[in-house]
């Protein structure tokens, strides 16, 4: 099935006129008194894209099957909305619902795994009941996994730059475990420096132990654990930071064993997604034209990727993570913090007059989406759009 997906260049889902005419035009287009800009790239990257496809291929091919998927396809409420109208079950996660019918697949039934991939516990506990598994796994998310297994032969912990309780990282845990190696997990470069001073021994192992996350140690985790470490990251995370991250321990290790041979306690890959690392570098690149008055970063609110956007122009301008134009009027945009996690509404957002403003589109946003906030943007500043057909 993945054969027809090739193309990482081709859009085979939630396609935009609107989108397509801006991308034409170099990211540039005026409607009136707004002039809009969007990123060199932005919105569905080719593994979200051929995820969702593989999606609707299988309700085409398979008509008459039970189709389940094991948690939310991607980070977008519309689109797992859309597969939830068109029959598909959800085995867990916020679109999960208990209606009457059936609370897990059967044999026979066919379940996608997402694009984040899946759990060794969960691919096994599906190969046990003899579903048909349709994996959509993104080849970007295999890279780390093989490289924790090569840490893992070679006795060497992984450090993950990753939000523990994501899916993608979830998994990654996952399979590290079930191989028998350790992990450990950290969200940002303050919980890093928890780890570099532990090994430099300015704080106790248990004090390191108490300030991360539940669940950010593998079971049985210990101080010997930090000896050797070799380095992945969550996909979608914030490429600087995660560059940020490797520096810091590096210099931590290099200091703990001076006399010693780096490379026999620290190895790094930074395994951002080549697609995540080009839509951060595409905002970063609006940022320094200095042009944008305020930016509209458009994706669901538990995309990661999404947040990480945000973050890139947040030092610079005014920027606004939003799941869609549902939040946005003509006097508050309610939007989501990309620090804290928390929602608020900012008043007077949009400014009188002639305007800038840059657009961009987490990876898990359609383009779709990004044009029907685009559209209630205009609409809010008192200008129309024409699309040329």
């Amino acid at each position: 099935m993945t054969d027809a997906y090739d193309n990482p260049f081709e859009r085979y889902t939630y396609k935009s006129d609107l989108i397509e005419q801006i991308r034409a035009a170099d990211g540039r287009a005026s409607f009136g008194r707004v002039t809009v800009r969007t990123a060199r790239s932005f919105g569905f990257c080719w593994g979200v894209d051929r995820a969702v496809a593989m999606v609707w291929d299988t309700l085409a091919e398979h008509p008459d099957r039970p189709i389940w998927l094991l948690d939310q396809i991607i980070h977008n409420p519309r689109v797992n909305a859309d597969f939830k109208s068109k029959g598909v079950r959800f085995i867990r996660g916020p679109f999960a619902v208990d209606d009457g019918g059936p609370r897990e697949p059967q044999r026979d039934d066919i379940v996608v795994i997402p694009a984040f991939s899946a759990t060794v516990e969960d691919t096994r506990w599906l190969q046990g009941i003899g579903c048909t598994i349709v994996d959509t796994t993104c080849p970007w998310v295999i890279k780390p996994h093989k490289r924790s297994q090569r840490y893992v032969k070679d006795g060497f912990t992984t450090l993950i730059h990753g939000l523990v309780h994501h899916e993608e990282t979830h998994a990654s845990c996952s399979l590290i475990a079930s191989e028998g190696g350790r992990f450990i997990v950290v969200a940002d470069r303050e919980q890093a420096s928890w780890v570099c001073d532990t090994i430099r021994s300015s704080i106790t192992f248990e004090e390191l132990a108490r300030r991360l996350p539940d669940d950010a140690l593998s079971s049985g985790f210990a101080e010997e654990h930090l000896h050797q470490l070799g380095t992945i990251n969550q996909t979608t995370m914030l490429a600087a930071e995660t560059r940020q991250i490797e520096a810091d321990v590096r210099a931590a290790m290099s200091e703990r064993y001076a006399d010693d041979d780096i490379t026999d306690h620290f190895r790094e890959l930074n395994t951002i997604c080549g697609a995540t690392q080009d839509n951060q570098d595409s905002v970063v690149a609006l940022v320094e034209e200095g042009v944008l008055d305020l930016m509209v970063v458009v994706g669901g609110y538990d995309s990661s990727n999404t947040r990480n956007l945000t973050r890139v122009g947040a030092d610079h301008f005014p920027s606004y993570h939003v799941d869609g134009p549902g939040v946005i009027a003509s006097d508050t945009i309610r939007h989501r913090c990309p620090e804290k996690g928390t929602f608020v509404d900012t008043n007077d957002w949009l400014p009188a007059g002639d305007v800038v403003i840059g657009f961009t589109a987490g990876a898990s946003t359609p383009d779709a989406l990004l044009a029907e906030t685009i559209e209630r943007v205009l609409s809010v500043a008192g200008e129309s759009v024409e699309v040329a057909r």
